[in-house]
């Protein structure tokens, strides 16, 4: 199969940046994870610097569809946003 792209320097284009999460962030994650709260970044088609971020709650339901974040993130901001998300649903299951 594959991604679609054949030249590997279209492909590397479609990678989401690398990110170092801090103890927080992790802390925010694991909630998400055992609370099955599946938050990801959605690549946006021809696009390969910009996402939006998906939230679906509850366990796999097949054909489901997600919550679609309005809001373009690039680069620079996808995962400072995607753990400031995974902070409001830690927040709001915990206080």
């Amino acid at each position: 199969m594959g991604s679609g792209l054949k030249s590997r320097k279209k492909r590397d284009n479609y990678s989401l940046p690398q990110y170092l999460a801090n103890e927080n962030e992790l802390k925010w994650y694991d909630y998400c994870v055992k609370n099955e709260i599946r938050i990801s970044p959605i690549g946006i088609h021809k696009d390969p610097n910009n996402w939006h971020i998906e939230v679906r709650l509850g366990p796999y339901k097949k054909g489901e569809k997600g919550y679609v974040s309005p809001n373009v993130y690039d680069r620079k901001s996808i995962w400072k946003e995607y753990y400031l998300m995974c902070k409001y649903y830690y927040d709001k299951h915990t206080r």
